[in-house]
């Protein structure tokens, strides 16, 4: 959801960063048009880093057969209207309007590329309410991933991350994997050796409060070293979302109110390299993933990670070389392997460094340049036809 005036953007935080990620890439291009939903009123103004125009469409609370059915003739007419002023859509799905704008576009000879950011089938399941998840809404489901797949297979296509890569048939022509990263090449912080950590240990998330996030997990392997080690490990977790409230009372539960802080969603810029700053290790707990944008910040800024085995992880932290990969939904393992790391400082620093490496092969400029080069051989290759 969006609404755009005067450089700024209204939306919730977790759109932020990918739509910051679009400006870049459309900054290559004569103009950016952003066909979103209008917000109503929601969420909070952000600056962004260029001013696109908007293609609003109509406002749904949420993805649901009902919201899609009231909304779907006024959506397709506001997307026909907004077809006048582009030529070529970047369109990301799986989404049921996705497939509705692909198909208008196609008969206003528009070009499309296809955008896929995460997987499907775990993203949607894990959303759903545990009743839901062997009804038609699950073959709903599978059968619009199913088309999105075909029609990839048609169009050009950005993926994120070499599993997702996989999933679509790769590597092959007109299919490309790429990075979201919002860290500058001037934002990179150096690897230094790191010393013992004898003090309490600040670990740090930054993600939605979301179920795919498996914030619960974390909570839990926080249980286990705080009972281990009192006082010891201090989480932060940076994001909101549908979850805050259930996570509180969840730590309530657990006895973790003083070792569990919540300060809410921070647009990236200097107060949230602050929170990276202050860490110690960097967290991340997720069921599914494309290629989190959050290892990448926290390579940047020279932390130890600690991750779990879902989408391209593994590749980010280059196989267990860049930081600690575990199995999702294992929180013994997570809190085993925060609990081993913290005391091989050799092991942290030899992790920090290849991360480092790594990040500077990952920065904006670069992610970016090369998305708007392959979105423009699409333009070139289209043009010639």
């Amino acid at each position: 959801m969006v609404d755009v005036d005067h450089g700024t953007v209204r939306t919730n935080g977790p759109a932020l960063g990918f739509l910051t990620f679009v400006c870049e890439v459309g900054s290559d291009f004569p103009g950016l048009t952003i066909f979103a939903r209008q917000s109503s009123n929601g969420g909070a103004d952000f600056p962004l880093p260029t001013n696109p125009a908007v293609a609003g469409l109509p406002y749904y609370p949420a993805v649901s057969p009902g919201a899609l059915a009231t909304n779907a003739l006024a959506t397709a007419r506001a997307m026909w209207r907004h077809l006048d002023n582009v030529d070529h859509l970047w369109v990301f799905g799986p989404h049921p309007f996705g497939i509705l704008l692909v198909a208008l576009a196609a008969v206003r000879r528009r070009r499309v590329t296809l955008g896929v950011r995460q997987e499907t089938m775990p993203y949607f399941v894990s959303r759903m309410r545990p009743g839901a998840r062997h009804t038609g809404l699950t073959l709903a489901l599978r059968m619009m991933d199913a088309c999105w797949r075909l029609l990839a297979r048609k169009l050009p296509t950005t993926v994120v991350g070499p599993s997702l890569e996989e999933e679509y048939g790769g590597p092959r022509a007109n299919l490309h994997q790429m990075s979201v990263s919002l860290m500058r090449r001037s934002d990179l912080r150096p690897a230094v050796p790191l010393p013992r950590l004898t003090g309490p240990i600040n670990l740090l998330a930054a993600s939605r409060l979301a179920p795919e996030k498996d914030p619960m997990i974390m909570l839990d392997a926080l249980a286990m070293l705080h009972s281990r080690h009192p006082g010891r490990f201090r989480l932060t977790w940076v994001g909101d979302g549908e979850m805050r409230s259930a996570i509180l009372e969840r730590a309530a539960e657990l006895g973790l109110e003083n070792v569990l802080s919540l300060p809410g969603f921070v647009p990236i810029g200097p107060e949230l390299m602050e929170y990276f700053h202050r860490a110690d290790l960097f967290v991340l707990s997720s069921i599914t993933e494309g290629l989190p944008q959050a290892l990448i910040e926290a390579q940047a800024n020279a932390l130890p990670i600690v991750a779990t085995d879902v989408g391209a992880v593994g590749v980010v932290l280059d196989n267990g070389r860049a930081g600690v990969v575990v199995p999702s939904g294992d929180a013994a393992a997570l809190a085993e392997s925060l609990e081993k790391l913290v005391d091989d400082p050799d092991r942290m620093y030899g992790l920090v460094k290849r991360g480092r490496e790594l990040a500077e092969m990952r920065t904006l400029e670069k992610t970016s340049a090369a998305v708007a080069a392959f979105l423009a051989a699409d333009t070139r290759t289209h043009a010639e036809v």
